[in-house]
């Protein structure tokens, strides 16, 4: 059962007024964060590629290689139900099971930037 949190600001002179809500993007940041430093999951991942759009329009948040070259999946949620988590999940588990060598280079090359 959720529950109404409130904030307030305190004023030097002892008056309070409350902080508006307002919706955050912590799944946009908590992605960003990833990116630049995913050894925050694992020290032996690569990201290689952002919001990587499958054959079935899906859009995976971070796409992965460890040391191994098997590849990773990192998907954000927030307000989705378990089922729908798992059945993304399965989905986009299906698409990078037939990836080849090729397609996975072609994703990891999209996502360089190259400074001359």
């Amino acid at each position: 059962m959720p529950q109404d949190i409130r904030v307030w600001d305190i004023y030097t002179t002892g008056n309070l007024s409350e902080i508006k809500k307002s919706k955050l993007d912590f799944e946009q940041r908590l992605q960003d964060w990833l990116e630049q430093d995913i050894s925050i999951i694992s020290p032996n991942l690569l990201v290689i590629g952002k919001e990587v759009q499958t054959d079935y329009g899906g859009f995976i948040d971070l796409l992965c290689l460890d040391q191994k070259g098997d590849i990773f999946i990192i998907e954000l949620k927030r307000g989705k139900t378990p089922r729908e988590v798992t059945a993304q999940a399965l989905d986009y588990a299906s698409w990078v099971k037939y990836l080849s060598n090729d397609h996975i280079t072609n994703i990891a090359n999209i996502g360089l930037v190259f400074d001359f």
